[in-house]
């Protein structure tokens, strides 16, 4: 209903584009397996790019081009197939875009070598030099240089160190920020105390996945949330979009599902509990109605979340690897019937999993690949059981409940 040419996140207030929105809906898509679907949307995209590459939705938004470049990396990565070739006139615009923003290295600032300031995703406050456009940035520049690798090696070679540099700034403001702060929990911008605003960091963890599931940057920066800017298990946002807000509560939770942290289940729970009876949330939910305060009343980017989160609990990429079942709730087993997934694409091919519960809490998960090329490595992580790593062509194995420390 949202996707009918470009995407939109919201019926009502909210029937316009922004890239930002669209890049999160589209991978719900994709991962949704419809393909075609997303292919049309993504079609529309070069339309709005400027002839400087600026790929604008609304002025002063800094991370639309990041987002674009990694949803047509995903895109090609998912489907297995690669771009049409007029999209790489649109790749190398849009990436020299990211290159020419940037501020100089050679600032003695805390801002050097990062993007300008604006008010990006406008939850995060006024503007301001923010993390979230800058790690989205150096996403976009490695997709690019993935994207062009096969077609265009020189200009892969270019983005992927200028990716390089742009990550090392961001780490040098970073290491300043842990000092500031006396905790290595990353703000939203190098000028900000830690607030609500400092959701927006986590972008490197989820969905981009540039620092690993344990980095204690991301970790302590979850830590803070969870401690300071959650209502009723939810997270809290109070500037402009205040409210609770189902798809960031829902970040929080793919970085703790990443780092194998059992309470991204509560806060799964949480974001079910404050759905409305048509199983959609609006923008921002008051903590005490319940109802929507703010944006419209079925809020796409957070149907689209939902999506993505139950996809992320059934299989997910982390590098070369593909995890099954890391997500998947212990009540969930306490029935007779398998639970079925897929088949669900993934960057490694399509995969079909499938769990049965056994009255000897021992259950059985079977998968099986339609991959692109070769099948990749394999890990299992049922919660409550041991870890498996299948030999490389086995499709079943039965877990071992997990024998936990006196």
């Amino acid at each position: 209903l949202h996707s009918p040419d470009d995407v939109y996140p919201g019926p009502f207030t909210y029937k316009r584009f922004w890239f930002r929105d669209a890049a999160f809906i589209i991978h719900a898509l994709l991962c949704a397996g419809l393909t075609d679907r997303a292919e049309r949307a993504l079609a529309r995209f070069p339309a709005r790019q400027t002839a400087l590459g600026y790929f604008r939705s609304q002025e002063g938004e800094w991370d639309a081009n990041g987002e674009v470049l990694w949803i047509l990396q995903r895109f090609a990565a998912l489907t297995g197939r690669p771009l049409a070739s007029e999209w790489l006139g649109p790749i190398r615009r849009g990436a020299r875009w990211i290159m020419r923003k940037r501020l100089s290295d050679d600032l003695n600032a805390p801002h050097a070598g990062l993007l300008p300031p604006g008010f990006s995703a406008e939850h995060l406050g006024p503007n301001d030099y923010y993390y979230w456009d800058d790690f989205w940035g150096i996403a976009g520049l490695r997709a690019a240089a993935s994207l062009l690798a096969d077609t265009d090696p020189d200009r892969s070679r270019e983005f992927a160190q200028a990716a390089d540099d742009f990550a090392t700034a961001v780490e040098r403001s970073l290491t300043s920020c842990a000092a500031r702060l006396g905790r290595p929990a990353m703000p939203a911008s190098p000028y900000r105390r830690l607030d609500a605003g400092a959701i927006g960091s986590l972008a490197c963890g989820y969905p981009v996945q540039l620092y690993a599931a344990d980095d204690p940057r991301l970790l302590d920066c979850v830590a803070f949330l969870l401690d300071r800017c959650f209502v009723n298990g939810a997270f809290y946002q109070d500037m402009i979009h205040s409210g609770l807000n189902a798809y960031l509560t829902l970040h929080v939770a793919q970085v703790l599902l990443r780092a194998g942290d059992p309470r991204h289940l509560e806060l799964m729970d949480a974001v079910a509990a404050l759905a409305s009876p048509t199983g959609q949330w609006p923008e921002a939910i008051h903590p005490r109605t319940g109802g929507g305060c703010m944006g419209d009343g079925h809020h796409v980017w957070a149907a689209a979340e939902w999506l993505l989160m139950m996809r992320n609990c059934f299989v997910r990429e982390e590098g070369a690897r593909l995890i099954l079942c890391a997500g998947i709730p212990a009540r969930w087993l306490d029935q007779t019937a398998p639970i079925h997934f897929g088949p669900a694409p993934t960057t490694f091919g399509a995969v079909t999993i499938v769990i049965t519960p056994e009255p000897n809490n021992a259950p059985r998960v079977d998968w099986q690949g339609d991959w692109h090329r070769c099948a990749p490595p394999i890990e299992i992580r049922l919660p409550g059981f041991t870890p498996v790593n299948p030999e490389a062509g086995m499709h079943t194995t039965t877990l071992v409940k997990l024998e936990m420390d006196a």
